[in-house]
């Protein structure tokens, strides 16, 4: 249920993009295989995967057969990529002087028939540069022979397909496995079955270092031999960290058992995330390489190798008409337009609101000046309530004179809101108690601390009392 319901969401999202169409074409000694895949709102899918056996030496046995097949997939104008067998391509890692940097192009198209065994004009050519030095260039140089690839291109001229790429399989197989493997790591490992043996190929970040035959000497079996390899890389400085396998199932196991011995992640095929899919499919021979080669019509690819010149690819034009298309695009302007109404909309709203804010500012600005003189009417109030409620020092002072005799002497006196304290010498400090008390004024007066008499027989004294009438000499 879950399958069919995403099965049903990839051709709707891909139906609404229809233009994203690509078909890869990977041609070996055996025939052909076709992946025609789309780009839709949840990536690529696969549509439609052929095989085609060679009924005969020549391609042209599988003209009809492949056009009855294609006719109903709609693949006007949309990009084709052709991937071969690495069986017929040649890999060489080639060193050149630093001079050559100046017309490095120019200077391998001479140099080609020094590294092959044809010359320029009887191959496709494309070089990736590995590294670079003062002194020279050191390049990996990659060709395929005209001969069998003119073939298929006349072939596919004649369906109405016109390439815009030619890579060598392994580059196919690798570019798929980078993008439905999920990312790869910097450096890994790509080994696949091909007609003449095991093909070993290494990539590196988007530079494909070396593709060649993974050659054993008996009885050494592949998973030693892949060892081998896998040793040289690491005492070069760049060991790998994955491992991909496009095998038998007779080799695989001992193969898988050695790279995660060796802590590489391994990918297999049935771990790809190819939908479109149906599960529990194999994929057939030649499979990889034609969704690797389609892969590259439907957006960048990290190995980016095209052997066939600039003046032989096809440009790619828009699809055709598509309803579903513009349905689509009718969609888009009407969401554009409603989320610009609801700008607009905001817009007026907060101009109104602004008005009003300035039709009402200045009763605002009025409410607040009084506001703010009410304030500072409390806070006077406050401030002479708070008088009021203060002895007046004055008048208490004026009444301890009258009160205190004149063998009395006052040395401190301290008054707050609700106490008084004093402090001076007496000849009877006893006797003014009696007098405070019958001031009207003070209660609960006593000494602060015992009375202590000098040599001149004075009496030192501390009183307190708390004030009783806070209007004293009003």
């Amino acid at each position: 249920m879950n399958w069919n319901l995403n099965n049903w969401w990839g051709k709707i999202s891909a139906d609404l993009l229809a233009e994203a169409d690509s078909l890869g074409v990977y041609l070996d000694r055996s025939g052909l295989t076709l992946a025609h895949m789309q780009k839709g709102l949840t990536g690529s899918r696969l549509l439609h995967l052929e095989r085609l056996p060679r009924a005969g030496a020549a391609l042209e046995s599988l003209e009809v057969r492949c056009r009855e097949i294609i006719a109903p997939w709609r693949l006007a104008n949309c990009p084709v990529n052709l991937a071969v067998s690495g069986d017929l391509a040649f890999f060489r890692e080639v060193a050149l002087p630093a001079a050559a940097g100046e017309n490095l192009a120019q200077v391998v198209g001479y140099e080609l028939d020094r590294f092959l065994p044809l010359t320029a004009a009887q191959v496709f050519y494309d070089y990736q540069i590995l590294n670079q030095s003062e002194t020279g260039i050191h390049l990996l140089l990659m060709a395929l022979p005209r001969e069998p690839v003119e073939e298929c291109l006349e072939l596919l001229t004649r369906l109405d397909l016109r390439p815009v790429a030619l890579e060598p399989g392994p580059v196919a197989v690798a570019n798929a496995f980078a993008l439905l493997g999920g990312k790869p790591p910097s450096s890994w490992l790509l080994l696949q079955e091909e007609a003449r043996g095991l093909e070993l190929t290494c990539i590196r970040g988007r530079t494909l270092v070396f593709s060649r035959p993974l050659r054993t000497q008996p009885p050494q079996k592949p998973a030693e031999a892949l060892l081998e390899e896998i040793q040289k890389l690491e005492n070069g400085g760049h060991p790998p960290q994955a491992l991909g396998l496009s095998l038998q199932a007779a080799t695989a196991p001992q193969i898988t058992a050695m790279a995660r011995q060796g802590n590489l992640t391994v990918i297999t095929p049935d771990s790809l995330l190819i939908q479109g899919l149906p599960p529990g499919k194999d994929l057939e021979p030649g499979a990889l390489a034609a969704l690797g080669a389609a892969l590259r019509g439907l957006g960048k690819v990290p190995l980016r190798a095209n052997l066939l010149p600039p003046e032989e690819r096809a440009a790619a034009g828009p699809s055709g008409f598509s309803l579903n298309r513009l349905l689509l695009m009718v969609f888009m302007a009407l969401i554009l337009l409603w989320m610009g109404s609801l700008m607009i909309h905001k817009r007026v709203l907060l101009y109104r609101v602004n008005q009003q804010l300035a039709q009402i500012t200045p009763e605002v600005r009025l409410v607040e000046k009084q506001l703010a003189q009410s304030q500072a009417l409390a806070k006077q109030q406050q401030n002479l309530r708070h008088l009021e409620k203060t002895p007046n020092r004055l008048n208490i002072l004026k009444d301890l004179t009258q009160l205190i005799p004149q063998h009395t002497w006052l040395f401190n006196l301290r008054i707050n809101r609700q106490n008084l304290e004093m402090g001076g010498l007496s000849k009877s400090a006893a006797d003014l108690i009696p007098l405070l008390e019958k001031s009207g004024w003070l209660t609960k007066t006593e000494f602060a601390s015992p009375i202590v008499t000098d040599a001149n027989k004075l009496e030192h004294f501390k009183i307190k009392a708390e004030i009783k009438d806070l209007e004293l000499g009003s």
